[in-house]
């Protein structure tokens, strides 16, 4: 096969980035409305679970749009094993259909990893997929977590597990089992027993290895399948100072702000966001707009915050143009691009998808910077 060339690669991660890019936009939508009904106090509990289902799958939908746009982490922080089961599990569940049962045994203590989030979305994903088509007449799927001391280097397929600390993960299955004859083969690209791309396992094994992390498989035919991810485990000195936790958003209230935006789903959303939140808000869809409101009668306002992509005049060009014609007025800018925003006085930046608490959280900070909330 003819490797493509380097006009070739850029045109590809340029469509990566657009699609990326679009693919944030909607699911900004997603998770605002999301986060619209689950302020509602009314809302009954299986209705609850449905829609926190629902904005998980999109903030995770979020996750991977960055590492399709090329951003994922070079050295992340600390993640819970067992809080990012917990979330990713809910997605394996829909992945496994209503016919095979997930069931979940988190060891305790807990212990905490180095990876992208979403990598280990993605191989719990195809891994349940793989699950899935070997049970077609249904069953059972078991993740386990737990941590274990390897002591002397273990040959497993298809790796080796060198000496260390690590954190497990396993996904087991009491489908058909792997039969002994195809088990050398099942991470070679395009192999495939049952019909699919043949993909799958292949990417597993390599999203794993790029975590620095080693894969086992332990199947028998007829008895079932369980893959072992084995992750080097953080030690406890690393977190001496606690894990990153995340903060609450800070509710802001009160005065005008001026949302630019073109896309009328988003801007809709936002709009409702900051009018529940008790601002005043005037909205524009393009640049040329926002500053017509601007010079207008009554068209003071005390934070903008504007999309990066706008027809005509962008972002950028709007937040110096305001930077420029009224000093010290506080300016967000937001986008699902890969950009590197400017670090003008009173600019911040908010990366889509956002919802409701990261939104009004920003224009919080984007206020204090400005010396205008106490």
């Amino acid at each position: 096969m003819k490797r493509p060339g380097r006009a070739g690669t850029e045109t590809q991660t340029s469509l990566a980035r657009e699609v990326a890019h679009d693919l944030n936009n909607l699911l900004t939508a997603v998770i605002g409305a999301a986060d619209a009904i689950l302020t509602r106090p009314d809302i009954d509990p299986e209705t609850r679970a449905d829609v926190e289902a629902i904005r998980e799958g999109a903030c995770r939908g979020g996750a991977l749009a960055q590492s399709l746009r090329g951003q994922e982490t070079a050295a992340p922080d600390p993640v819970s094993v067992n809080a990012t089961i917990r979330a990713t599990s809910r997605l394996m569940a829909h992945q496994l259909g209503r016919r095979i049962a997930l069931t979940l045994e988190l060891g305790e203590p807990d212990c905490f990893v180095r990876t992208d989030p979403s990598r280990l979305d993605r191989v719990l994903l195809n891994l349940a997929a793989n699950a899935r088509q070997a049970m077609p007449d249904g069953g059972t799927v078991a993740l386990r977590t737990g941590t274990r001391l390897v002591e002397a280097a273990e040959r497993h397929v298809p790796d080796t597990i060198p000496p260390g600390d690590y954190a497990v993960i396993s996904v087991a299955d009491n489908g058909a089992g792997i039969p002994a004859g195809d088990l050398p083969r099942i991470f070679e690209r395009g192999f495939t027993t049952r019909g699919g791309t043949g993909l799958g396992l292949p990417s597993v094994l390599a999203m794993v290895r790029q975590s620095n992390g080693h894969l086992a498989v332990e199947t028998a035919d007829g008895r079932g399948t369980s893959f072992e991810i084995y992750l080097p485990a953080v030690a406890a000195s690393s977190l001496a100072a606690g894990p990153p936790v995340k903060t609450p958003g800070v509710a802001a209230t009160g005065g005008t702000i001026l949302v630019v935006e073109d896309d009328p789903l988003i801007r809709g959303m936002a709009e409702r966001v900051l009018t529940r939140a008790g601002w005043c808000v005037v909205s524009a869809d393009s640049a040329e707009a926002a500053l017509a409101l601007l010079d207008g009668p009554g068209g003071a306002c005390g934070i903008v915050f504007s999309d990066l992509s706008l027809p005509g005049m962008d972002g950028v060009a709007l937040a110096r143009q305001v930077g420029a014609r009224w000093p010290g007025l506080p300016f967000i800018l937001t986008s699902g691009y890969e950009i590197a925003p400017p670090e003008a006085e009173g600019v911040r930046f908010l990366s889509k998808p956002y919802g409701q608490e990261a939104l009004l959280a920003a224009v919080a900070s984007g206020l204090k910077r400005s010396g205008q909330a106490g």
